[in-house]
């Protein structure tokens, strides 16, 4: 006798479906990465302002 419940059409893993899932985690790590770079240049611009006005003078 089976108990529990069916499982729905949206819930079997296919191809289509692993794909959407590394297409999201790719998506989630470029996001990630690029906070990660703005927030560098960000936090460096701050301690070290001298560099970026030296920069314009040349």
């Amino acid at each position: 006798m089976k108990t529990g419940r069916i499982m729905a059409e949206g819930e079997n893993v296919t191809p289509r479906n692993v794909g959407k899932a590394i297409t999201g985690l790719l998506a989630l790590g470029l996001a990630a990465g690029v906070a990660l770079v703005a927030g560098t240049n960000m936090i460096m611009s701050t301690l070290f302002p001298e560099s970026a006005e030296k920069e314009d003078e040349e």
